[in-house]
Parts: structure tokens; sequence; C-alpha cells
């Protein structure tokens, strides 16, 4: 096992031991070390995470409540009511409506509330993830303890929330412990990575944005697909979910997503704000923090709090990180946009260029950051260099000042393989190489400026589906919501 399990006992910004340990603990974390080290049957795995759980906790209380109490943020404060800047607006009643294989929920109220009402909107879709799925995250956040460790690191809402999803989904056997292990699930996937079912979660994914010079009209537009190696995951691919969130604080967004969980892939708000993440992970364990919060739950945070890009900066910049990762945040009023390249309690950022052009892959980009990431394989260079070539002015594919989001679907779909020219076959899940072929379960187009974005679902290729148009300000009821013009870009 390459990662070390000592670093889950680590203070965050002090990346020294815990002197506080006694020599029986040390003694165990020595013993679940080693039974790391080799090969080892489930069972046994489960009794060494038991061991570092009942560790980790017993470590806590010696500490006492300051070491693990949670920062006091602008995001941590209530917030009002979110109101336009023109004329007036109600929350949209919750239901649900389809299209095709994707699905809407509209939420509205406290988190307890929105969590009761997408269980019950999606009860189906969550019992979907299968008996031994859902068993086992509920045996991981109640028998080992993790949803107790979520509680302590998520945001105020997160518990209450899962709270509320587990009443609603009654008889999916979903429960309170396991949506808390989901609630935290990215972080919990980057350290139990053999424990965290691997039907639920996703590796790879890639988002560019171009604006000003780079587009046909000077406005902004993103394109994101999500992705994951080697094989598809029915559970993404079937239920692709477009949550119309309205929380009685704060600013009423979308979270582009799954069932099942209260955090975004990737997210909208009413503001223009776009947010989403990519898969990393640190080169030194060490350098990750245990004080700090989940990436997933700090998007959540900007889509519901931030109305601004200074504001989303700060938001990110307030808090330590579980773990790596890689956030792009824009906003597409003062044309600022920004690569966030996470560690624990360091940030490496990457802003919108003179010539309107911003992307990320799954490695570091930062001079001052680049190779303190882990980035296995050559996948994600290839993807960077695909869209140096196709968005940069001069590249040697540039579609550079014709950028809208027909093109911006072009650049999705793209198969080519950057260093020989070679296009892979649609039969071909993921080629490993290039932007459209990387194995995709999603892809998404944004113009923030419109509060309108398209989405890819259906079978797979993922790319080569419709891209369904969503107006975010219609279905807010938003006054002068802007229409898709047409129900979809083939």
């Amino acid at each position: 096992m390459e990662k070390t399990w000592f670093t889950l006992l680590k203070l965050g910004k002090s990346g020294t031991i815990l002197t506080l340990l006694t020599a029986e603990v040390t003694t165990l974390m020595q013993g679940i070390k080693h039974l790391w080290s080799h090969s080892i049957n489930r069972k046994l795995r489960f009794l060494a995470i038991a061991l570092l759980v009942a560790g980790l906790f017993s470590v806590s209380s010696t500490l006492g409540s300051s070491q693990i109490s949670l920062a006091q943020t602008p995001t941590d404060i209530v917030a009002s009511p979110w109101q336009p800047k023109v004329g007036t607006w109600q929350p949209v009643p919750s239901h649900r409506e389809d299209y095709g294989k994707i699905k809407v929920v509209w939420l509205q109220g406290t988190p307890y509330e929105m969590g009761y009402q997408q269980g019950s909107l999606l009860k189906d879709e969550i019992a979907s993830m299968g008996r031994e799925v859902i068993s086992s995250l509920n045996f991981l956040g109640r028998g080992l303890a993790l949803s107790r460790l979520a509680r302590k690191r998520s945001f105020p809402g997160v518990a209450e929330e899962c709270r509320g999803l587990a009443d609603g989904a009654e008889g999916s056997d979903l429960n309170y412990h396991g949506c808390m292990v989901l609630a935290l699930g990215d972080v919990y996937q980057d350290y139990f990575t053999h424990l965290i079912p691997n039907v639920l979660f996703n590796v790879g994914c890639a988002h560019f944005i171009t604006s000003g010079s780079a587009t046909v009209d000077g406005k902004m537009y993103h394109g994101w697909t999500l992705d994951n190696g080697e094989e598809p995951i029915p559970y993404w691919i079937d239920h692709p979910t477009i949550m119309i969130r309205q929380p009685n604080e704060g600013i009423p967004h979308a979270f582009i997503a799954i069932p099942g969980v209260v955090w975004p892939n990737a997210g909208l708000n009413a503001e223009g704000i776009v947010v989403s993440n990519n898969t990393s992970r640190p080169a030194d364990y060490e350098e990750v923090s245990l004080q700090g919060r989940s990436t997933v739950q700090l998007m959540a945070q900007v889509a519901q709090y931030a109305s601004t890009y200074d504001e989303a900066k700060a938001i990110m910049t307030s808090h330590e990180r579980m773990r790596s990762n890689l956030v792009i945040i824009s906003d597409y009023k003062s044309k600022q946009a920004g690569v966030f390249e996470l560690l624990g309690d360091e940030m490496g950022l990457r802003e919108l260029s003179d010539d309107g052009v911003l992307y990320m892959t799954n490695h570091f980009a930062d001079p001052d950051y680049v190779g303190r990431d882990r980035t296995y394989g050559e996948s994600s260079f290839s993807r960077f260099k695909s869209f140096q070539q196709l968005l940069e002015p001069g590249g040697s594919r540039s579609l550079y000042g014709q950028m809208n989001p027909e093109k911006v679907v072009q650049v999705l779909r793209d198969r080519t393989n950057p260093n020989t020219g070679e296009v892979s076959d649609l039969s071909i899940y993921d080629d490993n190489t290039s932007i459209g072929g990387n194995g995709s379960l999603r892809q998404v187009v944004f113009d923030p400026e419109s509060l309108r974005f398209w989405v890819a679902a259906g079978d797979i290729p993922i790319p080569e589906n419709p891209f369904t148009c969503f107006s975010l300000g219609e279905m807010l009821g938003l006054p002068n919501a802007q229409a898709c013009n047409a129900p979809a870009i083939n």
C-alpha cells in the first residue's frame, strides 16, 4: 500500500506527529501500517480501518474540542434570502421532471427539507445502487464511525440534509450514516480507495473556459467532461441528475450530480458563477490536512454563497483541504476565472489569460506546484496538449475566435491523439489519450451569462449524444429568463 496511514494522525498546519500519542497507540498504528503493506483479505482490511478510526477518535478526544472546531468563515454565517437585482422571485415548489435519462429535481427550504425532497423524489434511483453498495456505505458510516468524522469535517447543514435525505428515501435502505459517508465521499475515496464502493466514484475529468477574443461574441463559454478510466460506471450513466436547489439562505443554484449526494460535480448559480472539479492526488499525503474540508463541499459553498469571483476565491482560501484536487471557478460579469490547485493549507492558482483561455486536466500546472501532485500515466498531459492545440491562438488545430456552444461541443467530442494525429474508434470507451475518448460519464456546456447549460447523457459514448439544453433562469422562474433556442445541440 503506497499511502502512509500515519498521515491520518497529522495535525493540519504543523505537519508533526501528535506528541500526545501513548506508546500503546503508537504500537497499534505501526501494526496497521504493517497490515497495509501486505496483501490482506477484505475482513482484515475492515478490521484495520476500524482500529484506525478508533485510534483517530481517541486522539481527537484527548486533544479536546478546540483542535477539531470548524473555522468561522463568512460561509458559516447566516446569509439573507436571495433576490435578483431586477424584479422579485419566489422559489419554485419541489417536484421532478425527466428529460430522457436526465432527472431534474427542484428542492427548496431548509437543509433537512431539501434532503427530504431529494430522498423522496429519487428514492428508486438511490435504491438502484444495490443492497451490497448501500450496506457497505451504512456499515462504513456507523460501524466504522466514518459518519462521525464526516459530520465533524462538514459544513453546517450537511448533516441535517443527510438526515432529511435518509428519511425521504425510507425504503431505499440508505441511512443517515451512509449518506454522510457520501457527503465526505471525495475524501474517503482518496484515503480509503480499497473500501469505498467504486460504483459511486469517478476519476479523471477535464474543463476549459474561453472568453473575450477567443469566442465569436466575446461571451464566456465552458466545456466540462466528467470521466472514469477503464470502464463506465452504470450508476452514473443511468442517472444523470440536475438538482435545482433553492435554499432559504443564499443563492439558488443547480448541481449536476447523481442521486443520493448533497454536493455537485459541477454547479451554476443564479449569479452566473460556475464551479467544477477534476481529480488529483498529492505526491505526499503529509501535505493534506485532517483539519480541512471536502473539495466538493467547498464547491457547494461557492454555488450557494458566491455572487462574484472574489467571493468564491475567499471561500476557497478560507479553508484547509483534506485532499488534493483541482477546481475551476468563473464569473462572467467580471471576466475572471481561475484554476485552484489545492493541497492542505496551500493553493496554486492559474487565472484566465489575456487571450481569454483557461483549462485543466488532472495535474498541477502552476509553476510553483508542478510535481506536488501524483499524476498517473500520460493521459492528463495528452489531454492538456489537446487543449493547447484546440484553444490557444496559433494552436495546430486552433478554434480560437470561433468558440460558441456548438464549438465547445466539438472540442468535447474530440478523439484525436495530439501526439500522433490518430483518431480513436467510437467503440473504445477509454483511449486514455483524447478529450472525448477518455471514458466520459457526463459532458456539459455552460453559457453563464444566459444561465443556460447543455448536458450530454444517454448510451456510451456519452459525447456522441445530443446535448440537451436547460435554462436555469426558466427553471427557477426568474424575471427576464433567457429560454433555450433549440432543445439540444446535436
